[in-house]
């Protein structure tokens, strides 16, 4: 079954989270993805657990699928190989720190010597230029500096970051939207170009209303955690049975059906009205009028709450943790949670592509053994395939330390 990236071809000099997490979703639409590693270490997500046997299911995760050469970037043979692989692929991907690849001598204007129609994609933490550029960047420094710690919530008067690396993820799949976008334009005009995401810039561009709000009132917006101005309840509730529900009641309506629902006319002949007077009431007070729904959840099992709240067609949830998950029946019948078979690893289950095509199926179907590479797996044939190189030519380049082969690094121990 052929997929909509059939026959684009990926050099991957990306590493750990955030370009790999892009990478993975071109290669699971149909892209060949080639890893461009270090010799010897290789990409420092194979050190990242959990382990099982020495293999990281961290560096699985993300690069199953994937083909890996190792090469030796510092040497002049190295850099050669390189750009004679760069004029048989189509996209470039790489997230050092900004300017690195031009001081390696593989950056975008020494590739685009070679290939013109290069599509040439940088994820770095504070981009190429502005007075950040030069600073190393993770995801939770991504998320504090994009302001997405100041609103997240507070614990003890400290800022929290999210516990998964959103900032990672997210930056990834904006990375995946520009190559896609200047893979269509070059299919126009038949130019390739250089485009890059940052961080930083991918936390600020989704923090809500955050500029507006700020920019018009002109002070900025605190750590809301789970609560949220524009209706009431708004919070996560424990139930009887040690659970948590979120409750989104947003708008006049909501709030009257709830509170009424759970015997508080009194709350609502205080507290109701459609205009911005009433809003602004309502939200001066919302930890007061959370505190009502509370002591009501709290003697409820969680299923007599959310079908309390479905009955009144109140967006609400169960907070659910990573084994909740992996056998919700929902994310099941979705094709989210596929199991997999990996040699090492065993039967695991994975996350799928969350794009529906509804013509084809993409992504991964439970029962298939996806398996990730070993370091400098492909270099022969790679090298061969593309370079057209002899035998004797690859050994030769695996002496001088050019390319590096090896069973497995996955783990530091």
């Amino acid at each position: 079954m052929t997929k909509p990236l059939d026959g684009i071809k990926v050099l991957d000099l990306s590493w750990v989270f955030s370009a790999p997490y892009a990478t993975l979703i071109l290669q699971d639409l149909g892209a060949e993805v080639v890893k461009v590693e270090r010799p010897g270490a290789g990409d420092r997500s194979r050190s990242i657990p959990p382990f099982k046997e020495s293999v990281s299911g961290y560096f699985y995760m993300l690069n199953r699928g994937k083909k890996s050469i190792s090469l030796n970037m510092k040497s002049e043979e190295g850099k050669k190989i390189f750009l004679e692989l760069a004029k048989e692929f189509d996209v470039i991907v790489e997230n050092f720190v900004a300017g690195t690849v031009d001081k390696l001598g593989i950056g975008y204007e020494a590739v685009k010597e070679v290939n013109p129609k290069i599509i040439y994609a940088s994820l770095n933490g504070f981009g190429s230029d502005g007075p950040y550029s030069h600073l190393p960047c993770i995801d939770g420094i991504a998320q504090a500096m994009g302001g997405l710690m100041s609103q997240n919530g507070l614990e003890g008067g400290k800022p929290l970051k999210t516990g998964p690396a959103v900032a990672d993820s997210l930056s990834g799949i904006y990375l995946t939207v520009g190559i896609l976008s200047a893979i269509i334009e070059r299919n126009k005009t038949g130019k390739g170009q250089r485009i890059e995401v940052s961080m930083m810039d991918s936390v600020f561009s989704v923090l809500e209303e955050t500029v507006i709000r700020t920019s018009m009132t002109g002070e900025p917006l605190m750590a809301r955690g789970n609560k949220d101005p524009l209706g009431a309840p708004w919070e996560a509730f424990q139930t009887s049975d040690d659970k948590w529900v979120i409750v989104c009641a947003s708008g006049n309506d909501r709030f009257t059906k709830v509170y009424q629902g759970i015997g508080r006319d009194d709350i609502v002949k205080e507290f109701e009205g459609d205009d911005i007077p009433s809003l602004e009431k309502r939200a001066a007070n919302l930890d007061y009028l959370n505190e009502i729904f509370e002591e009501w959840a709290k003697n409820r099992t969680a299923e007599q709450v959310l079908r309390f709240l479905a009955d009144l067609h109140i967006p609400a949830g169960e907070v659910k943790n990573g084994k909740d998950l992996i056998y919700d029946p929902h994310l099941i019948g979705r094709n989210m949670v596929v199991d997999v078979e990996h040699p090492v690893l065993g039967k695991v289950k994975l996350p799928n592509l969350p794009i529906k095509f509804f013509e084809k199926e993409i992504g991964l179907r439970n029962g298939d053994t996806p398996i990730e590479p070993q370091l400098g797996e492909h270099n022969e044939q790679i090298l061969q395939s593309i370079l057209g190189l002899k035998e004797t030519e690859i050994k030769q380049l695996r002496e001088k330390g050019v390319i590096f082969n090896s069973k497995i690094i996955n783990s530091m121990h």
